[in-house]
């Protein structure tokens, strides 16, 4: 049975959340479960997830995990960075050969160590940090298949959004490299403890093959990351730091892309064109 998520439990057992920390603890129970239900848990599955917090989510995985079919075991690794809330789920879950507990600064973590081999990735992530952990974990898309996050919604609309979309950024191009996404839920404020100033969503991704080599995937990023620079302004200005004003010319003719266009209208190929061009003429 999913514990209740309330104030006085929380306060009773030493576990109030931190605001200053952004610790927010989901307190609905359909949320965890429809998260639960696409994270898809099945035997053989090695799981991380990212800010247990006091377990509501981590309960429902282990229960999923009981239910797999006999086979390889599933394993479920929890990464928590507060000692209330480490040492909490130890004891709650201590009689469960499927799980383990580690008190970790995420951003450090080694996650191929830790899933050894693939594996699947699930948390409510601290808003503050949301951004250096979808990196993270888009760097390492060789053995991350699958992500279930619960995140603020502006930054969840970034990770799914498609060119032209309101969202569409930087963050959307990453994740495009290596990740189909989609919208699982939209989560409101009022369902977390404290609540926070903004509502929240939960989007699922799962890896496709990649598209280039690692050496071209850094170079295109780096073009992006100059395209970007400035919302709204013309591809026109905005690379002209990546070569002379011929030369990006001829890039984008090659690509097809509008001088005057601007860089959250343009689609992944036209990106992808655009750097074989690129290359090409020694850029």
């Amino acid at each position: 049975m999913l514990m209740q998520i309330t104030h006085a439990y929380l306060k009773e057992h030493g576990l109030l959340p931190d605001k200053s920390a952004a610790q927010y603890l989901i307190t609905d129970t359909a949320v965890v479960d429809d998260t639960v239900r696409v994270l898809d848990v099945r035997s053989g599955d090695r799981i991380l997830e990212i800010g247990a917090g006091c377990g509501a989510l981590t309960e429902r995985i282990l229960e999923a995990i009981d239910r797999t079919d006999a086979g390889t075991p599933a394993s479920l690794t929890s990464v928590e960075i507060d000692d209330r809330y480490v040492g909490y789920l130890k004891s709650r879950f201590s009689g469960n050969s499927s799980f383990s507990v580690l008190k970790e600064d995420v951003l450090k973590l080694d996650i191929p160590r830790i899933l050894d081999g693939k594996g699947k990735v699930v948390g409510n992530i601290p808003y503050y940090i949301s951004g250096p952990i979808l990196r993270l974990l888009f760097d390492n898309h060789a053995v991350v298949t699958d992500i279930v996050m619960m995140l603020q919604k502006e930054v969840g609309m970034r990770v799914v959004s498609m060119p032209s979309d309101e969202y569409f950024g930087l963050l959307s191009m990453m994740r495009m490299l290596h990740y189909d996404a989609t919208v699982v839920r939209h989560v409101s404020r009022n369902l977390f403890l404290p609540v926070p100033k903004v509502d929240s969503v939960v989007i699922s991704m799962h890896v496709h093959e990649p598209l280039m080599s690692t050496e071209d995937e850094r170079t295109l990023i780096r073009l992006l990351k100059r395209a970007f620079t400035a919302r709204r302004k013309m591809i026109k200005n905005t690379l002209k730091a990546v070569g002379t004003q011929s030369q990006v010319m001829g890039w984008c003719k090659a690509a097809d892309i509008d001088l005057n266009d601007r860089a959250e209208n343009i689609d992944l190929e036209r990106w992808i064109r655009f750097l074989d061009a690129y290359k090409k003429t020694g850029g």
